[in-house]
């Protein structure tokens, strides 16, 4: 990772290709400070999560924000909902929903969720290295 590496964030507005849109700043902005691909899918696919979220269960624009840390990234993605996320039963019958927070348990080291009068930020810290199988 790069030693020069700065934050970035964007507002990524609800609308066709929105989530692709989000995707490909993550992607560009982490293979610009070097991190392994495979590190960078993982970022990739909590991105897209944390964004259809705030689309979807708080219907507002969500602000998408990637800072780099001593062993990693902390993505952050804000709205405009001061409700806290729910984790949902996810039924692998259904077409889509209830995967979203059961894979942020999963692939981040950490997350957590921010409520403010204005909104929430969920975040996640994501290490440039995976951890070592148990």
């Amino acid at each position: 990772m790069s030693d020069a590496a700065t934050g970035h964030g964007w507002c990524i507005a609800q609308g066709p290709g929105a989530f692709g849109h989000a995707r490909d700043l993550a992607r560009e902005t982490l293979e610009s400070w070097s991190w392994p691909p495979e590190r960078v899918e993982v970022v990739v696919l909590l991105v897209s999560e944390l964004v259809t979220n705030a689309h979807r269960h708080a219907g507002t624009d969500a602000w998408l924000r990637l800072d780099p840390t001593s062993d990693g990234v902390r993505l952050t993605v804000r709205d405009a909902s001061p409700k806290p996320p729910e984790p949902r039963v996810p039924d692998p019958e259904a077409a889509v929903g209830g995967f979203g927070l059961h894979i942020l348990d999963r692939l981040a080291s950490r997350w957590g969720v921010e409520t403010h009068a204005d909104g929430k930020h969920v975040w996640a810290l994501v290490p440039a290295t995976a951890a070592a199988p148990n």
